[in-house]
């Protein structure tokens, strides 16, 4: 049988996605230079630390940008699934610069403990380290939102990572006022703190992107949604080895329905359609749907 050619997800959904990466560009370019100053001006290695993980922002805002541009291609002779997986590859790199930016906030935290270079840093560091936590939390907010409503990996990925940022920054500002009350140590314990957070949600959306490549079933609910939809299919007496995965911003189907063995090959294959046509219509962000006709129930 054939496959549905619908493109998902809409071109519409593509340009919300790179919208909110452009927007998350900006603002961690904004944060990552208002950061770096504080830092330096505080003499604040917590500050400096949150500021490289901004640094690490602007990059993976800009590769997620560049996936989705990819992704939105549709499929071809060399790729016939499309290009989803491209959100994939991006949130892997993402994932790489997170882990870079941490190890080298933990070196220099460390370096600045042993070498005794402690000093309570300046006001400046804690009025950079409140905005932080206000501008990512509300970046956050909006570009997970964006993330879900398209489906889109990379750009909840990207989120995430302005998730960790206001995390990190709260670390960064714990450890600043820490420093302020007597205790500099505090300053560099706190830019470790920060990496931890930044390990942290590394792991996350690396195990997510693994998932795909994995290609881990969409679960329970999204299957039992195509069983129900194919049921629904007049001609259609029973529906099995559905199989749901992900490909970055879309899903893939393929299913088994059986149909009664006495009627033509043309009345089989137009029922087929209809079952491709109403999963198309009725599940979101679908790209492709296989659908394999038996002439009997035989499981």
């Amino acid at each position: 049988m054939g496959q549905s050619q619908e493109p998902a997800p809409t071109d519409k959904d593509f340009q919300t996605a790179r919208y909110w990466a452009v927007v998350g560009f900006a603002g961690n370019f904004g944060l990552t230079v208002l950061k770096g100053w504080a830092g330096i001006v505080s003499n604040s290695g917590a500050m400096v630390a949150d500021a490289v993980h901004s640094a690490s922002d602007i990059f993976a805002s800009l590769f997620v940008y560049i996936s989705l541009k990819i992704a939105q291609k549709p499929a071809d002779k060399e790729h016939p699934y499309g290009h989803g997986r491209a959100e994939v590859i991006s949130t892997l790199v993402v994932v790489g610069m997170l882990v870079a930016a941490g190890v080298e906030i933990i070196r220099t935290a460390i370096t600045t403990i042993r070498h005794g270079c402690l000093h309570a840093p300046g006001n400046w560091a804690v009025y950079a380290a409140i905005l932080s936590i206000v501008v990512n939390e509300l970046m956050y907010q909006f570009i997970y939102r964006a993330g879900v409503k398209t489906n889109s990996p990379s750009t909840i990925a990207n989120a995430m990572d302005n998730r960790s940022d206001a995390f990190s920054s709260i670390a960064a500002l714990i450890g600043i006022i820490g420093a302020k009350l007597k205790y500099p140590v505090l300053d560099p314990v706190a830019g470790i703190v920060v990496a931890l957070f930044i390990f942290k949600m590394s792991y996350d959306i690396a195990m997510d992107a693994v998932r795909q490549i994995m290609d881990e079933s969409a679960g329970e609910k999204k299957i039992q949604e195509v069983k129900n939809l194919a049921l629904a299919v007049n001609g259609v007496k029973n529906v099995h080895g559905i199989r749901v995965r992900r490909s970055g911003a879309s899903f893939l189907v393929d299913l088994d329905i059986v149909v009664d063995p006495k009627i033509t090959v043309e009345m089989a294959h137009d029922i087929g359609e209809s079952v491709r046509e109403i999963i198309r219509v009725h599940m979101d962000k679908v790209s492709q749907a296989r659908v394999h006709i038996d002439p009997s129930d035989l499981h």
